[in-house]
C-alpha cells in the first residue's frame, strides 16, 4: 500500500521444518493458472488451501450422471468434469460455490449478459471478502488473482502477509480503448448493453489498480502482459514473467500427410467474439468463400451481434463449446489452429493445439506468440487485418506439405514447455520477487508431484 509502513513478516524456512511458511491459493473459478499456483506451492509442501468456487469431485460427478442414459452421461460427465480440481489434494482445497453456480447458471440461461455480469462481480466481491475473513489465519503469503483480491490483500497487508497477485490479462484500459477503436471501424459491434458495461469500466478499473498497488509481487503470464501493465504505470520490479504450460502432449503425429483433395481444415477454439478478433476471421472468411478448397469449425461461445455473424459465410460451422478432450482430438485432425486475437495476456489456446501437433496462426497481441516461431510451428500475421488472414489461409492451402511438417516444430514446442516448468519456474520467480520487497523467503526443495 503506497505510503505505508508495512513490513512484510515472513520468516525464514529451516530445512528442517518444510511445513512452516504456508501460502494460500484463492480464485473462484476453474482458471488452471490458478491450479497450477497451488500445485507449486504444494510440491513445496508449502499450500495451506486452495480456496475455489465451485468443486465437483469425481462421485458426485458419477452420482449426478448415473440415471441417465450413457450417450448423455458421458457428456454430462465430461462437461462437469470442468469444475473437478485434480492437481491438489482434496483435503487442502476449500469450496464456496453457490454465487459460481449462480453465475455459471445465469451464462447458459440467458442471452442477455447482463445478469451474468452482475452475477460474476457480485461473486467476485464476496468471495474475495470471504477470503479476506475466513482464509488468512495462520499463513505468510497469499496468491490471489485479478479482481478477486483487494479486500484479501488489505487484510493481509495489515497482518503482514506477503500478497502475490496473478495477472492472466493485459491492462483492461487498453482493452477498453481496442473496443471503441473497433466500434468506430464496425459500427455494427456496439450492442443494446453498451451504456451498461461503460458505466462500470472506471471502478472496475480503479479496482484492479488498488490490487496492484497491493501487490508485493505480480505474476504475469507473457511479456505482452507485462508491457501492457508498465505502459499503464505499474512498477516493472515487482513483475516477474512466467509463461504458462502446455498440456501433456501427444506422443507422436498420427494424422496422414495432407490429400489435395480433401478441404484444409482450419479451427476456431475459444469464444467468438471483438477481443480474439473473431470479426476480422469471419470477414475474411467470407473474403474467401468459394475461392479456397477448405472448412473451418468454431468450437466456443458466440459473443458478436447476430448482424455481425448473419449469414454465417459458406464452409463455416458454428458448433459451440465442446469439453477439453473433444477439443483436443479435433485439434489432432485439423490442419490449422485461426487466433487472430487483439488483445490475450496469453492465449492459452496456443500451447493447447501445439500438444496436439496442431499449428497456429496469430497476432503478436497473444502473449503466447513468443513460442510461435513463423513458418516453423505457425504463422504470426498483423492483428485486425483481414487481409492478412486470407493471404495466411491461401498460403495454408498452397502448401500442404509445409504446413504438415509444422505439426511436428509445434509438437516439439509443447514438449519443451510444460506445466512442470511453469511451476518451478514460478516459484523460483516469486521467492526473487518477495526478496526484493524486503521478505526472507526460502521455499526449500521440491518434494515431488504425487497428489493423493
Amino acid at each position: 500500500m503506497k505510503g505505508s509502513t508495512w513490513k512484510c513478516l515472513i520468516p525464514p524456512l529451516a530445512m528442517d521444518e518444510p511445513n512452516r511458511l504456508r501460502v494460500v491459493v484463492s480464485f473462484p473459478g476453474n482458471l488452471i493458472d490458478a491450479q497450477q499456483a497451488a500445485r507449486a506451492f504444494h510440491e513445496r509442501s508449502a499450500l495451506a488451501a486452495f480456496v475455489t468456487g465451485l468443486v465437483l469431485n469425481q462421485g458426485t460427478i458419477k452420482w449426478f450422471g448415473a440415471p441417465l442414459p450413457k450417450r448423455l452421461r458421458e457428456r454430462l460427465t465430461k462437461e462437469l468434469a470442468r469444475r473437478a480440481v485434480t492437481l491438489v489434494p482434496p483435503d487442502v482445497v476449500v469450496s464456496h460455490p453457490w454465487l459460481d453456480v449462480l453465475r455459471t447458471s445465469l451464462s447458459r440461461v440467458t442471452t442477455n449478459p447482463i445478469y451474468a455480469d452482475l452475477a460474476w462481480d457480485l461473486m467476485s466481491h464476496r468471495f474475495d471478502r470471504h477470503v479476506a475473513q475466513r482464509h488468512l489465519d495462520g499463513i505468510h503469503a497469499v496468491h490471489a488473482f485479478e479482481y478477486t483480491a483487494r479486500s484479501t490483500f488489505e487484510q493481509a497487508r495489515r497482518r503482514g502477509i506477503a500478497t502475490i497477485l496473478g495477472m492472466p490479462s493485459t491492462d483492461s484500459k487498453e482493452f477498453d480503448e481496442i473496443k471503441k477503436r473497433e466500434e468506430l471501424r464496425f459500427p455494427e459491434l456496439r450492442t443494446e448493453h453498451h451504456r451498461y458495461f461503460a458505466s462500470r469500466f472506471t471502478p472496475r478499473y480503479e479496482r484492479r489498480r488498488a490490487e496492484i498497488d497491493l501487490a508485493d509481487v505480480i505474476v504475469a503470464n507473457s511479456e505482452v502482459t507485462k508491457r501492457s501493465h508498465v505502459r499503464n504505470g505499474t512498477d516493472p520490479g515487482k513483475i516477474v514473467v512466467v509463461p504458462l504450460g502446455a498440456p501433456p502432449p501427444i506422443t507422436a503425429i498420427t494424422k496422414a500427410p495432407p490429400n489435395v483433395h480433401e478441404p484444409l481444415s482450419v479451427i476456431w477454439a475459444g469464444t467468438l467474439s471483438v477481443r480474439k478478433g473473431a470479426h476480422y476471421f469471419i470477414n475474411a472468411w467470407r473474403m474467401l468463400r468459394g475461392r479456397i478448397h477448405a472448412s473451418a469449425v468454431v468450437y466456443g461461445s458466440v459473443d458478436l451481434p447476430e448482424r455481425i455473424l448473419r449469414p454465417i459465410p459458406e464452409g463455416l460451422e458454428i458448433i459451440g463449446s465442446i469439453p477439453q478432450q473433444d477439443l483436443f482430438g479435433a485439434f489432432e485432425k485439423a490442419d490449422v489452429l485461426v487466433f487472430p486475437t487483439l488483445a490475450d495476456g496469453f492465449g492459452l489456446v496456443i500451447t493447447e493445439a501445439f500438444s496436439r501437433g496442431l499449428p497456429a496462426i496469430t497476432t503478436e497481441e497473444a502473449g503466447g506468440s513468443a513460442l510461435v516461431e513463423h513458418g516453423r510451428n505457425g504463422l504470426i500475421v498483423p492483428a485486425a487485418d483481414s487481409d492478412a488472414l486470407v493471404e495466411a489461409l491461401r498460403w495454408c492451402l498452397d502448401n500442404r506439405d509445409a504446413l504438415y511438417q509444422m505439426r511436428f516444430g509445434a509438437l516439439e514446442t509443447a514438449k519443451r514447455w510444460q506445466w512442470i516448468d511453469y511451476r518451478r519456474m514460478m516459484v523460483e520467480k516469486v521467492s526473487q520477487g518477495l526478496s526484493k520487497s524486503g521478505c526472507t523467503v526460502d521455499f526449500g526443495p521440491e518434494i515431488g508431484s504425487e497428489v493423493s
